[in-house]
């Protein structure tokens, strides 16, 4: 979840501050060669961009992922992580 152990709910303690997500570094935004990696690109790729421009980007995302490992691959990998990444904007 993000969040140090803790007894917020049991304890009365309140919940921390959520920490930002960390920027993704110049290697996580190349294109992975293992599909293995191809969820974790996608997530830095996202993160990258700005907010107006993330229809742009997740749409040239799945473009590059489709031409490197086909688009049943891509579309399941992009699935996963839009379902958080989306949510966490």
């Amino acid at each position: 979840m993000g969040l140090p152990a803790g007894r917020y709910a049991s304890q009365g303690e309140p919940v921390p501050d959520k920490a930002p997500r960390p920027a993704p570094t110049a290697a996580a935004l190349e294109m992975p060669a293992d599909v293995v990696d191809l969820e974790g690109w996608l997530v830095a790729v996202l993160r990258e961009a700005p907010a107006e421009g993330i229809f742009a980007a997740v749409a040239h995302a799945e473009r590059l992922a489709a031409e490197r490992f086909g688009a049943k691959k891509a579309v399941t990998a992009l699935r996963r992580v839009l379902s958080v990444e989306l949510a966490n904007r």
